[in-house]
């Protein structure tokens, strides 16, 4: 339920770790300004004003300044442990709030504790812990010995077996707990799940990116196989950036749908992977953007197979080159000591994605993608322009002119298909923390998860490309007559009629 967590570091300027702390906000200080909590004096020189809240996995967040005071081992005293609910309460899971013990049933104070030693022993929580109260998240789960076996260690942490997790104060909670047939409650740990379950919006859109892999995946094969839809660069550079999308999207899917619990290295390999191929997506839908725009610039057409077969290795080093170093360098800032937590992209962390509940998801994935976006943008502005120009005379169009216009139609399907939706998809994770905002961008988030529906749509059922199909296939249906073995002409007739169709 809870991966490899990460104990929080002190941060400069503070004077104990924030998990040591408690909030003074409600408490009523002496004349000395010195408070007492929990029987615990807190002198005024370990009281000091924060501005920030941390939450599950260490998360921090942004708070209303407020008074908080070292009660935690500090001079040598007590560790905390933390509750979820106040004495004589117990948390109920089902409607995520604390409720009263009943008075005929008894309100527990002990628990194992394992020392240092590996030794265990029952201890009084009360007297062993200073007791915090609080939740790690709004909707908590039971860690019943059952499903997550875990202990409380000699420093107030938590480790769950399942998952190699250590918690500390700010992750977990304990909570009085019912067994079914038990009539006695016991103290059981609460933490947050991190199962990928975000709610209807989440698996509606996970399934529809599984049926845009269903969709992508014969529209690769189809150009790939048919030579004339393959043969040009545009149909090369489609192809590429449909590869790199069915890589995301797949792995996207499978990191949602399934409910394997992947150990450090193989969810890290899956993240980054998923990082490289849609950065590389991005870029070749750019690069898509720019060829278009670099032959109207030029005016001219060039159909060299040699010309196009250099330009497509230059895109290509561009386009997984610079994939590489971007995912190089977010490698680096999730592995690097030099960068802080918060500004690490989290892959591998908790999950096997970018962490996008923090800001620093920017800056590795929807900053880099929203420059793309401009770019395009403004190429596409200039095609519009550029197209509408050229529609006004249909009738003296050039070839040139008729090849830019089919072309920049094609490339402007897959703005409106592709581009706008990445748009609102940066859009949604800016205002992903107002509720509202999962209704409103669930359409947009949809039309972007289904892509690869439209492009089959778009790409594929086409009277051009399934003439092109029916051309390309129509050698291995069509039953010929044997051609005669005593006449030259007729035989290499047949030859010329292959390779014609062949080359179609």
């Amino acid at each position: 339920m809870v991966p490899e967590h990460e104990i929080a570091q002190i941060k400069p300027g503070e004077i104990c770790l924030y998990r040591d702390t408690v909030d003074l906000s409600d408490e009523t200080p002496y004349e000395n300004g010195s408070y007492l909590y929990s029987n615990v004096l807190i002198p005024s020189t370990q009281v000091q004003e924060y501005n920030y809240r941390l939450e599950f996995r260490n998360m921090e967040k942004e708070a209303e300044p407020h008074l908080r005071g070292c009660v935690c081992g500090w001079n040598g005293g007590k560790k905390c442990v933390k509750l979820c609910c106040r004495h004589g309460e117990f948390y109920n899971e089902i409607i995520a709030e604390c409720e009263p013990i009943p008075d005929d049933m008894n309100i527990p104070l002990n628990i194992n504790m394992t020392m240092d030693t590996d030794e265990e022993k029952v201890i009084n929580l009360y007297r062993e812990f200073i007791p915090l109260v609080g939740r790690p998240c709004p909707n908590a789960e039971s860690l019943t010995q059952a499903l997550d076996m875990w202990k409380l260690n000699e420093d107030g942490t938590v480790y769950v077996f399942n998952d190699d997790a250590l918690l500390d104060t700010v992750s977990y909670c304990l909570s009085p707990y019912l067994y079914n047939g038990s009539n006695e409650y016991v103290l059981v740990a609460v933490s947050c799940p991190m199962k990928n379950e975000g709610g209807f919006f989440l698996t509606f859109n996970t399934y529809a990116m599984a049926i845009s892999v269903v969709f992508l995946v014969p529209t690769v094969l189809i150009y790939l196989c048919v030579r004339e839809l393959r043969g040009n660069l545009r149909g090369k550079l489609l192809i590429c950036y449909l590869i790199s999308l069915i890589g995301g999207y797949s792995i996207i899917s499978f990191i949602n749908i399934s409910e394997y619990v992947l150990d450090a290295i193989p969810c890290k390999i899956l993240g980054f992977t998923c990082y490289f191929s849609f950065m590389s997506a991005f870029l070749w839908l750019n690069v898509l953007c720019f060829d278009i725009w670099l032959n109207f610039k030029d005016h001219s057409v060039d159909f060299s197979r040699q010309r196009h077969k250099y330009r497509f290795y230059y895109y290509s080093l561009y386009v997984w080159g610079s994939a590489m170093v971007l995912m190089g360098l977010t490698m680096w800032s999730q592995s690097s000591d030099l960068v802080p937590k918060i500004y690490k992209p989290g892959i591998g962390d908790d999950i096997c994605w970018l962490d996008t509940n923090k800001w620093a998801s920017a800056i590795y994935f929807y900053w880099p993608n929203l420059i793309i976006m401009f770019f395009n943008i403004g190429t596409f502005a200039i095609l519009s322009l550029r197209i509408y120009r050229v529609r006004r005379d249909v009738a003296q169009l050039t070839q040139k002119q008729r090849f830019f216009k089919e072309n920049a139609v094609v490339i402007l399907r897959l703005f409106i298909v592709m581009g706008i939706s990445w748009i609102m998809d940066i859009i949604s994770f800016c205002l992903r923390n107002y509720k509202i905002a999962d209704y409103c961008f669930f359409i947009t988030d949809f039309c972007n998860a289904i892509q690869g529906v439209v492009i089959f749509i778009l790409f594929v059922l086409k009277r051009n490309v399934l003439e092109a199909i029916r051309k390309s296939f129509a050698p291995y249906y069509v039953r010929r007559p044997r051609p005669s073995v005593t006449s030259v002409s007729t035989h290499f007739s047949k030859l010329s009629s292959s390779h014609s169709t062949t080359n179609a």
